[in-house]
């Protein structure tokens, strides 16, 4: 048998297995590897791109989620001294009560007057730059930014609404802040709460 039918055919060893010559790859199985090879690294780059803005969209939720209960936490428990009045001072309570601002005085230090630290508090909803502002004696403050919407409803001893400020029992605090979540868009988060005028 010449060299070239060996390579074509194969030689037999000395136990009569065929030994097929190692001529290399040809262009098309080269070709077929590659694509093989592009559509697995597709789909990993696919899978981890969709982990990662996953990924993200949760971690913007959450910390949207805590912002807004801090936030409200803040204001419940102010509001929960809301006409705080042990020596019976005269006008101490609501001073202004719309649905996106509410302004209370309190006797913190009973000293009779509602003018010393942390006595005479506002909160209200900035919408030009979507900022929930406190305003006490040090001037006003930025609490949280990204408000969307800030809502107060105010309710009676009956749990009927009222804009009457001498009829206030209790106040429904509703909070939403918005943050942009990458290719998903914004992300919205509303916190709800409803606190008690303890001191009303």
């Amino acid at each position: 048998m010449t060299d070239n039918k060996k390579a074509r055919h194969g030689i037999k060893n000395s136990h009569g297995c065929v030994l097929k010559s190692s001529a290399g790859f040809t262009m098309v199985e080269m070709m077929m590897v590659l694509a093989i090879i592009s559509i697995a690294f597709g789909t990993i780059y696919k899978s981890f791109e969709h982990l990662n803005r996953s990924t993200t969209t949760e971690n913007v939720k959450a910390g949207i989620q805590q912002r807004v209960r801090i936030a409200v936490d803040f204001m419940v428990q102010d509001i929960r001294l809301a006409g705080l009045n042990p020596l019976g001072t005269p006008d101490i309570g609501f001073k202004e009560n719309l649905p996106d601002k509410i302004q209370f005085t309190m006797d913190a230090n009973f000293d009779g007057d509602d003018d010393d630290t942390f006595e005479d508090i506002t909160y209200e909803l900035n919408s030009a730059d979507g900022t929930l502002v406190q305003t006490n004696h040090l001037g006003p403050e930025v609490l949280v930014d990204n408000v969307s919407n800030l809502n107060f409803t105010y309710l009676d001893i009956d749990e009927q609404t009222t804009m009457d400020r001498s009829e206030i029992r209790s106040v429904i605090i509703s909070l939403t802040m918005s943050r942009p979540a990458g290719r998903d868009g914004e992300i919205s988060r509303t916190y709800t709460t409803q606190v008690r005028c303890r001191n009303l």
